[in-house]
């Protein structure tokens, strides 16, 4: 069992494992289908929205069409999904593109919704899904065309990891796309409690920021094709998880007078409440990113 720090201790920086990862989005599942319309949109990740947008599940869904535009898969490729959720983009690909797709997950319960809802939109044909290490995955060298990560990146404790598998795993000249939060200059999060406490509820120990991203690709042998900022297009997502919050704050107090809820459901407002915070100071942005595979 993992042993959380004291009440003295929790502006530290804490590491995470994959157990902590699991727990987390297998405890705050029950938020996003509250609130994030999860049936529907298929997704955890922040939307984006545009003057079209009419609901949450509209601006979740026009997240993966706006990176999809911006990484141009095709009917030929074969992407590896690292962090998958409940398979929703993956779902969303396969049908805008015929591409085939092998998500993966830290999380078993993902992996039996991801499958269940690949069964019910009738690919099971394109898509596979499994648990999985994105640092390591155990797939072969050059199996996959593309990797996509929507909000998994930085959840890696070393980042290195996540790109040096990402490299072995892909073919020469290979892509990865990702759609993900980033801080607009380089800054130590441990001194910032807000961040800490927003990282922190996402089980996520630590963020690059735009420039480290430039270096650290570049030193994993990818170079960054495209990267678009789209802070502002979250802007109305930063706002829904805010409102959704102020309400899980009285919920969880109430439950709680019943109930011992789980470690991330018990925090999970608090996450909220200083993701809203933190973006409203600008203290990071988020960001569409196409990086290539350079020869070797």
């Amino acid at each position: 069992m993992r042993v959380f720090p004291s009440t003295n201790n929790r502006f530290k920086m804490k590491v995470f494992s994959n157990s902590d990862i699991e727990n987390y989005y297998d405890q705050s599942e029950v938020h996003y289908r509250m609130f994030w319309e999860l049936e529907k949109s298929m997704g955890l990740h922040y939307g984006i929205w545009d003057t079209g947008t009419k609901s949450i599940a509209d601006a979740v869904l026009n997240t993966n069409q706006r990176l999809q535009t911006l990484g141009q898969l095709y009917a030929n490729d074969y992407v590896l999904d690292a962090g998958c959720g409940i398979g929703g983009s993956a779902v969303f690909n396969a049908k805008a593109t015929g591409c085939r797709v092998h998500g993966i997950s830290l999380s078993k319960k993902q992996i039996v919704t991801a499958t269940r809802l690949a069964g019910q939109h009738g690919l099971t044909a394109k898509l596979d899904f499994s648990c999985r290490d994105y640092t390591a995955t155990g797939f072969d060298a050059g199996t996959f065309t593309a990797a996509w990560a929507i909000e998994s990146m930085q959840t890696a404790t070393d980042k290195n990891l996540f790109f040096k598998e990402m490299f072995r795993v892909l073919q020469p000249e290979g892509k990865i796309l990702i759609a993900d939060i980033f801080k607009p200059k380089p800054y130590p999060i441990s001194p910032d409690k807000d961040m800490l406490t927003m990282l922190n509820g996402w089980a996520m120990s630590d963020m690059l920021s735009v420039e480290e991203l430039y270096t650290t690709a570049a030193a994993n042998g990818f170079k960054v094709s495209q990267l678009v900022d789209v802070t502002l297009e979250i802007s109305k997502s930063v706002d829904r998880i805010y409102w959704a919050s102020i309400l899980g704050m009285f919920g969880t107090k109430l439950y709680n007078l019943f109930y011992n809820a789980s470690h991330f459901s018990k925090i999970h407002y608090k996450t909220g409440l200083a993701q809203y915070k933190t973006y409203k100071t600008g203290k990071w942005g988020y960001y569409l990113v196409e990086l290539t595979k350079m020869p070797e």
